[in-house]
């Protein structure tokens, strides 16, 4: 980031003497206004009304017409967020930001994530291919209206360039890379298998993969790649994605979501919750929007929801009929270790016999430099190669998507479905991400099914690379949309998702061993399997519940391993605050025994693995939280067999409570009754130019607050542990739908609708979010009170 923060600085020095020189007009100018009139390429006048939030209730002719609306609004809000997206998606982030983002335009360009959206555009159909031309459209005629560009061009002395439908199908693909990201996870548990032995291994497994018989990629007596180069790989794709350098916003899929049926409802329909958990920057990375098309009454169809910024249409939201969320879920990605030929780089030994992989020319232009950068990409039989050492390549299903494959076409169908069947046929087709999406409509159903295209596999589970030479081990095709896991109507009443496993262990199809731990799931059966007469108000409460079910599990057991004789001071004072919390451990933020709880987990790891991993590979387990969930919670709930516990399991625990002790009070003093949680706990949310230039954080950055919450809970505020307990992810997203005809909504993001730091609406949604209010929304474009344009075709 050196030459970015440099140029970024120059940038700073040019704005600051503008403002001296008394034209402090020029970042006032990029501030997007607001005309009583406007101008599109449409086929009939529209209307564009704003609530006081700044959300848009668009009342168009057609469906065409409201995604021209939609590009025009995402343009004139977020254009750099946009910039940002495309780039990373087509690999161009470093003509923009320089040298410094060339190796991560590499790890994208090597893992194919360009190629995916050439591959979209080329595989849309007409419908759709027209549909994204209207949306660009819009999106140019805000680019053209605009006379000065959004501060961020203005730092960095550039102009946003038209943008070309090939930018919107690049943006998709860089949404589905960031949703499928199980190969760092199979990296990781790579270097982990070359550093462990077999009984050490298995901690690292799901409890259904630990059996004697689990085919390893790597045998014990086989040397494998080596720890380092693994780690280098890992670090290398880890660099590419948001929040580790690359200034782009976090696209993934992660979230909560629940529904609950008209028997469960005090108001005699479904109840419909969601919340979208995304990597946390300024701006949000969401933007609402209420699109109405045809003529008012019943012609007339509503599209709401949340929408990314460079996309047209609604990823999460509600129709006139439907709700939907989608949830992580799904592993669509293998690595193969692939054997080559050391006479020649281009050789290598599959499945039949050695071969000769294709190669693709990829270019990559870098701003200050002459002439671009060339990247030489290798396509083996399973897909790019994306490492030299270890030999590595990828199978995504991206990378397979035929003419067949719906791609933006199918979330268009989504968003227009009238009807069960059409609704249904949509998310039979959806290709990417792979989701776990959970629906309800007003005609009384409700129901959750995976979708997306997920592979049929020959061996192994996806939980480490595959012998590219085994026979065996060939992806053959996908599964059909028909055989992915659902549920419709439950007896039980209700339905939900939270990225966790989607069907018993060892049942077919595989979706993934790769998931989060149940806790979140758990709690939400806590919640919702007794309950009766629940309200928005209720299910919106759930949102921000943070009562730990991990806790709940782990800590009696822990409690009762400690040698409380063996503790003294203010040791003894913490033990008994815990002991104390673990009767109902929520993650307040006044809580002392939530910090406690906390440190501790963090000094068991740090006991049980660090010396054995070493400081580099303890430090990428750390970074993993769901692997380092479910080795550590095994472990901890198993008894003393593992080697891992060295038989000194009782030492052990009491130990890391003592050093967990020691760190709160290293961090907050020595009276155990200020170690608060939301001291420690706290979010924020921050602007990747603010990371690169300390004194524009001030401009661009929101918080840090005190907060409570934290990883396993419903009020998820997501930390790295082994940081410094900074929350960097959550929910950026939370509403109610209200089942009825028409739907009854309320809704909150984290930040505002516009992107623009001087702008009003930048960050006027945290108070609301902070709090765990919603705020409502209107059923029609008639009941907003507020700014309008009217806008007529040109």
């Amino acid at each position: 980031m050196a030459r970015l923060l440099r140029r970024v600085g120059l940038g700073l020095l040019a704005v600051a003497a503008l403002l001296l020189a008394g034209l402090s007009g020029a970042l006032l100018a990029s501030r997007p206004g607001a005309p009583a009139t406007a101008a599109l390429p449409l086929d009939a006048p529209a209307t564009v009304r704003f609530d006081a939030h700044a959300r848009p209730w668009v009342q168009a002719a057609s469906f065409a017409d409201a995604l021209t609306i939609l590009g025009w609004l995402h343009a004139r809000e977020r254009s750099w967020q946009m910039e940002l997206l495309r780039r990373a998606g087509r690999g161009r982030l470093a003509e923009l930001l320089g040298e410094d983002l060339l190796e991560a335009d590499r790890t994208l360009v090597r893992a194919g994530v360009p190629a995916l959206g050439r591959n979209l555009g080329e595989h849309a159909g007409a419908e759709a291919r027209g549909l994204v031309a209207r949306y660009v459209a819009g999106v140019n005629a805000a680019l053209d209206a605009q006379p000065v560009p959004a501060p961020e061009f203005l730092l960095l002395r550039a102009r946003p360039v038209a943008w070309t439908p090939e930018d919107v199908f690049a943006v998709a693909a860089i949404v589905a890379w960031d949703s499928a990201n199980n190969l760092e996870q199979e990296l990781l548990r790579l270097a982990l298998r070359a550093q462990l032995d077999d009984a050490r291994f298995r901690a690292f497994l799901p409890a259904e993969a630990r059996a004697g018989d689990f085919p390893w990629v790597v045998p014990a007596a086989t040397p494998g790649p080596p720890v380092a180069a693994t780690l280098a790989l890992l670090d290398r794709i880890g660099a590419a994605r948001p929040g580790a350098g690359v200034p782009r916003p976090a696209a993934g899929l992660g979230s909560s979501a629940w529904a609950v049926a008209a028997e469960r409802s005090a108001l005699g329909v479904p109840l419909f919750a969601f919340d979208s958990h995304d990597g946390w920057s300024m701006p949000a990375l969401q933007y609402e929007v209420h699109l109405f098309h045809g003529a008012p009454g019943e012609d007339r169809r509503a599209l709401r929801g949340w929408t990314v910024p460079g996309l047209p249409g609604v990823i999460n939201g509600f129709s006139d009929r439907f709700a939907w969320g989608m949830t992580n879920v799904g592993d669509s990605q293998d690595l193969f270790l692939e054997t080559r030929d050391p006479a020649d780089p281009l050789r290598f030994r599959g499945r039949a016999g050695w071969y000769r992989a294709t190669v693709r020319q990829e270019t990559i232009p870098v701003r200050g430099r002459a002439t671009p950068h060339r990247e030489r990409v290798l396509l083996t039989e399973n897909g790019p190669l994306i490492s030299e050492e270890p030999p590595l390549s990828l199978a995504w299903s991206g990378h397979r998507l035929g003419p067949e494959d719906a791609g933006l076409d199918a979330l268009l169908a989504l968003n227009r479905a009238g009807d069960r069947a059409a609704f249904e046929a949509a998310l039979d087709a959806f290709p990417a991400p792979s989701a776990n999406l959970l629906w309800a409509d007003t005609d009384g159903h409700l129901g959750t099914r995976v979708i997306g295209r997920l592979p049929r596999r020959g061996t192994g589970t996806g939980l480490l690379p595959a012998d590219a030479r085994d026979p065996g081990s060939a992806w053959d095709g996908f599964v059909p949309a028909a055989a992915l896991p659902r549920l419709e109507d439950p007896p039980r009443a209700w339905v939900a998702a939270a990225n966790a496993r989607t069907a018993p262990p060892g049942s077919a199809p595989l979706v993934s061993a790769d998931n989060a731990p149940g806790y979140r799931m758990r709690r939400l059966r806590e919640a919702l399997g007794g309950a009766r007469d629940l309200t928005e108000a209720s299910m919106a409460a759930l949102q921000t519940d943070v009562r730990d079910t991990q806790a709940a599990r782990l800590l009696p057991v822990l409690l009762e391993d400690v040698d409380a004789d063996r503790l003294a001071g203010p040791e003894r004072e913490a033990f008994a605050a815990v002991r104390a919390w673990a009767q109902d451990p929520q993650l307040r933020g006044d809580s002392v025994g939530a910090s406690i709880w906390n440190a501790w987990y963090v000094a068991l790891a740090d006991a049980l693995f660090a010396d054995t991993l070493g400081p580099a590979l303890h430090a990428r387990l750390l970074a993993q939280s769901y692997p380092l969930n479910h080795a550590l919670d095994g472990l901890v709930l198993d008894g003393e067999a593992s080697p891992w516990w060295r038989g000194r399991r009782r030492a052990t625990v009491t130990e890391a409570f003592g050093a967990a002790v020691s760190d709160l009070a290293r961090r907050l003093g020595d009276d155990p009754r200020r170690w608060r949680w939301d001291v420690l706990h706290r979010v924020a949310f921050r602007h990747e130019l603010g990371r690169a230039v300390p004194g524009l954080s001030r401009l661009l950055d929101r918080g840090p607050w005190p907060w409570g919450g934290g990883n396993p809970v419903l009020g998820r505020a997501r930390y790295r542990y082994g940081g410094d307990f900074e929350a960097r992810g959550g929910a950026s997203v939370r509403t109610v739908i209200a089942l009825t005809e028409p739907p009854r909504a309320a809704a909150v993001i984290a930040g505002g609708q516009s992107g623009h730091f001087l702008s009003p609406h930048y960050d006027d949604q945290f108070p609301a979010w902070l709090s765990g209010t919603l705020l409502p929304l209107a059923s029609a474009p008639e009941q907003v009170e507020g700014p309008v344009i009217r806008i007529r075709p040109l």
